[in-house]
């Protein structure tokens, strides 16, 4: 581990070549260990679909980090990533998960203005306007079919920031309508409005922790923010619903902020720590995304927020190893589960670098 990382956010002033450590040198640190990161997962292919979930994560957080350092080695791996698909999505349209690949699409195009990279995503989204039976469901418990719906809280990060961005490049409202639609509904099943939290599906209702804890994954509720954060930025400020987003966005960062552990990293269970208990990234990371995107944007008040994105991020840089992989990152799953250093996978580094692109923001605030 660089031990640079390590003291990056502990100390004040670092003496180099004689001149004191400014808040540029810091940024700059924080881009150094995101394209270790970017490396990483370049050379370490897990063997998924580059268009499934995983990866469509990873690409969303590698068009953040593209965003605030432009470099073409990093445009390049995504236009290689949509021409070998030919910037389509699984044909699978009632499903979410095959949404998140959309966000870099939808990015790049609003980059380059070529229109190749979005005529294909129309077609997975007008099919949700016809749909048969039009009635939603979004039960999980019992339910063959629960994927046609946002059934589950992950799905508000995979789809609706391509339904939000959609409307924005086509000007058009009706997927905005949509998404808010949907959101709606899985929100009525799945949100805790006294804990402020999302179930990860109804098959959590009413479970609980050994210690006698409602059941609330950390990935699960990270997701949930990271796609609020998302979908803030494309949403316009005129939207008649619009502070129904800011608002959830706040009361859940309050929320979050509070369960975080001194380490800097939430549990896999938010609410009773010894439920699996040890350290864990991909929640870790997608908070600390989403706080520090509410801070830059003026959700969220710097002064309440800023140490919390700080430890957040100083112990996300403690389990970055020397190749850029980071560690603890809890494996595909749907609930709190054991976690160990060696874990990784693709969406744990997407995340990581969704939080880098705004601690670089912050840092040069």
């Amino acid at each position: 581990m660089n031990k640079l990382h390590v003291i990056l956010f502990t100390v004040l002033a670092v003496v180099q070549s004689g001149a004191a450590w400014s808040r540029t040198d810091e940024a700059a640190e924080v881009l150094k260990i995101a394209d270790r990161a970017y490396e990483y997962q370049e050379t370490h292919p897990t063997g998924t679909d580059l268009w499934e979930w995983q990866y469509g994560t990873y690409y969303s957080g590698l068009f953040d980090l593209y965003r605030v350092n432009p470099q073409i080695k990093y445009l390049k791996s995504m236009m290689s990533m949509g021409n070998r698909y030919n910037w389509t999505l699984r044909p699978r349209p009632y499903d979410a998960n095959v949404f998140a690949i959309g966000h870099m699409y939808l990015g790049l195009y609003k980059i380059l203005g070529d229109p190749r990279l979005i005529e294909n995503i129309g077609y997975n989204l007008d099919a949700n306007f016809e749909r048969d039976p039009r009635r939603p469901d979004v039960t999980m418990t019992g339910n063959r079919y629960w994927h046609n719906w946002w059934s589950w809280c992950d799905a508000l990060f995979m789809a609706p920031p391509t339904y939000t961005l959609y409307s924005e490049v086509t000007g058009d409202p009706k997927y905005l309508e949509k998404m808010d639609e949907l959101w709606q509904i899985t929100h009525a099943h799945l949100y805790d409005k006294a804990e402020k939290r999302y179930y990860r599906d109804d098959k959590y209702i009413g479970k609980s922790t050994p210690e006698g804890a409602k059941v609330f994954w950390s990935r699960g509720n990270g997701w949930v923010m990271a796609g609020l954060a998302k979908v803030l930025q494309s949403m316009p400020e005129e939207y008649g619903n619009r502070e129904f987003y800011t608002t959830l966005f706040r009361e859940m960062a309050y929320r979050i902020k509070d369960l975080q552990l001194s380490e800097g990293y939430w549990p896999t269970s938010l609410l009773d720590s010894s439920h699996y208990g040890g350290r864990e990234s991909s929640g870790t990371s997608f908070f600390c995304y989403a706080l520090c995107y509410g801070i830059n944007a003026g959700l969220l008040p710097e002064k309440e927020f800023r140490q919390t994105v700080l430890s957040a991020w100083e112990f996300l840089c403690e389990n970055v190893d020397e190749n850029g992989r980071l560690g603890y990152v809890q494996l595909v799953g749907e609930s709190p589960e054991n976690v160990q250093e060696s874990h990784t996978e693709s969406y744990g580094q997407g995340a990581f670098l969704m939080a880098a692109s705004e601690v670089y923001k912050l840092l040069l605030r």
